[in-house]
């Protein structure tokens, strides 16, 4: 019925595609600087010139066309809509947009918009927030080039510490157990693979990733968010092909495990 319309989530799921719309830009900046940095050191450790120009921070310039390096108007930067009015083709060189756009864009709406129906103080929803987008960034990053940033992970550590300051928490060194435990759980992991098999069957960031996801959901979500993710990570291979002998990218899987887990303890 027409009288039940919310017109404030309506504005809600804005806020949440422009939040979108501003994670496409820093995980695609993020990453091109990141190897920016990685070939310059690698040059300067073997004492080589390096004539490379620095790519823009996300800090620093509009944004651009990654074909014809147009500098994009307002009308082309709204997010969804914009894709969708240009037919996913740049206006001027009519070059194809990636869908990882409105991809992204979708995704943080749908995963951030579960909050607003939460019994949240504005600091929590704030905090929420922040934690959320930073493991969207580690989810995009890990997806396209297989590296969980210790900044994101740093980002929910410090985000989880605030939510417990808010909600008086009075068991953060039973999480910092936890956590640990988490941690090392999959260092030993690690390790037995490379001894046994030669491999690293889970790379450093996926413990950090896991330990900081145990920190702020408690010790009873270790088992969870492991078995979530676990089956997630095959239902993936099997869809994608990426049975055998590929490298698989757990940080997405251990991410959404985490959210569902956090949001069955409201929802379910």
């Amino acid at each position: 019925m027409l009288l039940d319309f919310d017109f404030y989530f309506l504005l809600y799921l804005l806020l949440l595609l422009c939040i979108g719309s501003t994670l496409t830009a820093i995980t695609y900046r993020w990453q091109l600087f990141a190897e920016y940095e990685w070939r310059k050191e690698a040059h300067e450790f073997l004492e080589l010139p390096y004539y490379e120009p620095e790519p823009l921070k996300f800090s620093k310039g509009r944004s651009i066309c990654s074909h014809c390096k147009h500098t994009l108007g307002p009308l082309e930067l709204i997010p969804l809509l914009s894709y969708l009015l240009q037919r996913g083709r740049c206006r001027h060189c009519h070059s194809h947009i990636a869908l990882r756009y409105p991809l992204i864009e979708v995704t943080t709406a749908v995963l951030l918009a579960p909050l607003y129906w939460l019994n949240l103080s504005l600091q929590e929803w704030i905090l929420l927030g922040v934690l959320m987008s930073a493991l969207i960034c580690a989810m995009i990053i890990d997806a396209e080039r297989y590296w969980l940033p210790d900044e994101c992970s740093f980002v929910v550590l410090c985000c989880a510490t605030g939510l417990f300051h808010l909600s008086d928490q009075s068991q953060i060194l039973e999480n910092v157990s936890a956590g640990l435990f988490a941690y090392f759980f999959i260092y030993f992991m690690r390790y037995v693979f490379l001894k046994l098999k030669k491999i690293e069957a889970i790379g450093l960031g996926d413990a950090k990733l896991l330990a900081v996801l145990v920190y702020w959901l408690g010790g009873t979500s270790l088992i969870a968010i492991m078995l979530i993710a676990s089956l997630l990570g095959i239902v993936g291979a099997l869809l994608t092909g990426k049975i055998k002998d590929n490298k698989i990218p757990f940080g997405p899987y251990l991410i959404v495990a985490a959210l569902s887990y956090f949001y069955s303890g409201y929802y379910l």
